[in-house]
């Protein structure tokens, strides 16, 4: 069943996409116009497809009474964030996880019709602070390799090093003769090392959602 205000809803929230990052919340919109038509016999349902052929229920709202416990990975953290009986059915998540992105669904149906609100979620994750570590040796004239990675966050991933001044820890330019990985930017070579290569040395790892970072002291022999 398809009446001309559930399809104009349906036609202008289908495209609807929500972006957030780890950790924050979100409120996924649903408003409809079915809570009057008869009282006792609303229900609502909010749905997560994870892929074509998985779909959970988040929330719902039957017989008078709201369920929100229907998932293990979400208990506690979903919510209708309004008055759902007067029109809005709007959900909220809190600190959401990556497992939290997906295709969701709003169904509202009361006395034989229907309105629905389809809405993509995106979750991004920073990227973990990076491990950071030596390869080669500490002596004059050698060669050294600094490696940087983050175990977890939202790909793309990118990695940069440098130098911070031992007075403030301002960002400074590498060494002269340093030269990156380009196929591995986490990597950066440190050739024929001298005393004017002790230091500290900084990787910043950034992605869309933020940045975290890690130091090495380094000191040549």
């Amino acid at each position: 069943i398809c009446l001309p205000a559930s399809c104009s809803v349906w036609l202008s929230e289908a495209q609807t996409e929500f972006k957030r990052v780890a950790e924050e919340n979100v409120t996924l919109p649903c408003h409809h116009r079915l809570g009057l038509l008869e009282q006792g016999s609303l229900d609502i349902e909010w749905l997560l497809h994870i892929s074509e052929t998985v779909q959970k229920a988040v929330i719902t709202y039957s017989g008078g009474r709201v369920y929100d416990d229907l998932n293990e990975e979400q208990k506690g953290r979903v919510s209708f964030t309004s008055n759902f009986l007067a029109g809005d059915a709007s959900l909220q998540i809190i600190s959401l996880q990556s497992s939290d992105a997906g295709k969701y669904i709003c169904k509202v149906k009361n006395a034989g019709q229907y309105e629905w609100a389809r809405i993509t979620l995106k979750v991004v994750e920073k990227p973990s602070k990076p491990k950071c570590w030596l390869e080669g040796e500490l002596l004059e004239g050698k060669e050294l390799s600094l490696q940087c990675r983050s175990a977890s966050g939202t790909a793309p991933i990118s990695y940069r090093w440098q130098r911070l001044s031992e007075e403030d820890e301002r960002a400074e330019q590498l060494p002269p003769g340093s030269r990156v990985n380009i196929s591995n930017p986490g990597q950066v070579l440190l050739k024929n090392l001298t005393q004017m290569s002790t230091g500290l040395y900084q990787c910043v790892a950034t992605n869309e959602a933020g940045q975290e970072s890690c130091v090495l002291q380094v000191t040549v022999q």
